[in-house]
């Protein structure tokens, strides 16, 4: 059972998106794949064609004496999913968002919990601004990826931080017609070498509409230029050898 945590190097990478459509294409190559979402927004449900109204999800679970994973959703026969949970759910089970959105349970001794066939896959949809979330996953993550786009903030965001074990640099949303972004991509092939993903994910309107139907981009259309780019992630990190 391989633990994958995807996290932007700031808000609006697009990695919720990358989560959804990446648990998809594992699943539609015959693994068993789980996503939780750690994000108190609460939208990575939404790209399983998950009910608006159904605000239920592993942080009501804290609150209402619920086992964790009884909140999780499956999707197809390989696919399931744990929503964070609305607020506003959390809120009438008596815990305020400021507690919620701080704190964050032992996730090593919770997955330890999992039958460890059940699952080949554990993908992790980790915001980028809640500490309390990032220490807890740090410590089960086998592989970190971190989101970002070829743009000048981001750069100067990669250029403060250290990069850790077992962590990559995930290239999304990329332009080929951009001078910048090229100019971008080809100084960080030189400058973080081994620590760059491969393959990066084209910027495809697909993307965009797929959120809007409620799926993820594998779902949406399969055969798009972002999908094919998701599916190479899927072969890199199968290549890797990062399931035991």
């Amino acid at each position: 059972m391989s633990v994958v945590a995807l996290q932007g190097v700031r808000g609006g990478t697009g990695t919720t998106s990358l989560v959804a459509a990446l648990g998809e294409a594992l699943a539609h190559a015959g693994h068993d794949v789980l996503c939780i979402d750690f994000d108190p927004r609460n939208q990575l449900r939404l790209h399983f064609n998950h009910p608006w109204q159904d605000d239920s999800g592993w942080a009501l679970a804290e609150t209402s004496g619920t086992e964790w994973y009884a909140m999780a959703f499956a999707f197809g026969e390989r696919l399931t999913f744990l929503p964070y949970g609305g607020g506003d759910a959390i809120i009438a089970a008596g815990q305020p968002p400021q507690q919620w959105h701080e704190t964050s349970p032992d996730w090593a001794q919770r997955l330890s919990q999992l039958d460890p066939q059940r699952y080949d896959w554990i993908l992790l949809d980790v915001p980028f601004a809640h500490p309390a979330h990032q220490r807890s996953i740090r410590r089960v993550a086998s592989t970190w990826l971190t989101v970002t786009h070829c743009d000048a903030a981001c750069h100067a965001l990669l250029a403060e931080r250290p990069v850790a074990v077992n962590e990559y640099l995930l290239v999304n949303r990329f332009t080929p017609r951009s001078l910048l972004q090229n100019d971008l991509l080809a100084l960080w092939q030189r400058q973080y070498a081994d620590w760059l993903v491969p393959c990066s994910i084209h910027q495809d309107e697909a993307m965009f509409e797929a959120l809007a139907h409620k799926r993820s981009v594998i779902g949406h259309r399969s055969d798009s230029l972002a999908a094919r780019d998701v599916q190479r992630l899927a072969a890199w990190l199968l290549a890797r050898g990062a399931t035991p």
